[in-house]
């Protein structure tokens, strides 16, 4: 969303200096969304708060540390999942692309999240 308004950044997290309270807000939103969830995802939504609460220019240390743990939370749930441990698999390999554009990762990495979650919930309304 916030690419689209604002155009491509580094990095998600660059979108702060533009509008702190839409960015915090959006990130709040979804944490609720991974509290629901239950499980390890509660784990990822406690690492997502605090990247809203921590922004990257006065925190940078505690934003980029609470960031790596959220997606490697994301990556264990995902390849732990019996049914679609290859999405995590996927997640695994995108690592390298963090080191040459943190952008597009972030982008894959989400992408990757929304598909395993959309599966998931197929999933549990065919049983």
């Amino acid at each position: 969303m916030l690419p689209l308004i604002y155009g491509i950044k580094n990095a998600y997290s660059a979108y702060y200096a533009e509008n702190p309270t839409l960015f915090v807000g959006f990130l709040c939103l979804l944490a609720i969304g991974f509290f629901r969830c239950g499980g390890h995802w509660i784990k990822a939504g406690y690492f997502l708060t605090a990247i809203a609460f921590f922004d990257c220019y006065r925190f940078e240390v505690i934003h980029f540390v609470m960031a790596i743990n959220f997606f490697l939370v994301c990556m264990y749930v995902m390849i732990t999942d019996k049914r679609f441990s290859y999405l995590g698999k996927a997640s695994l390999l995108l690592i390298p692309l963090a080191f040459q554009d943190m952008f597009i990762f972030e982008a894959f990495q989400i992408v990757l999240i929304i598909v395993f979650n959309i599966l998931y919930i197929l999933k549990l309304k065919q049983l």
